[in-house]
């Protein structure tokens, strides 16, 4: 007896994965495969497919990172968990930074403001 093809395949999610870096939601591995024959490639997905904000339906629904580019789809597990941990790092890496640098001006505008009381 075989097992039907299923283009994508969840599989048992390592331990060692990063948060979501848009929207901090746990991922999950998958593999996908395009035919019943061809080879497959694990990817690691956000778990977050609930809609927010302005967006409009299932194909546009969730986190950018539940259906990320073809960029994260991998041959390996290994590379796979790489790739999604070394993209999470960097990713959050630059939004700290960047939201750090923010928070620097509004905090000196907030002292110029009080001391031109």
């Amino acid at each position: 007896m075989t097992t039907p093809w299923e283009m994508y395949k969840q599989l048992d999610t390592p331990e060692d994965l990063e948060l979501c870096p848009c929207c901090g939601s746990a991922a999950q591995l998958w593999q996908y495969s395009e035919s019943a024959t061809a080879p497959t490639s694990k990817v690691i997905c956000c778990e977050n497919a609930e809609q927010f904000g302005p967006q409009d339906g299932l194909v546009n629904g969730g986190c950018l990172l539940y259906m990320p580019p073809e960029g994260f789809y991998r041959p390996t597990l290994r590379e796979a968990v790489k790739y999604w941990n070394e993209y999470a790092k960097a990713l959050t890496s630059q939004q700290r930074a960047r939201r750090w640098e923010a928070a620097q001006v509004l905090r000196s505008n907030a002292e110029v403001n009080r001391n031109e009381r």
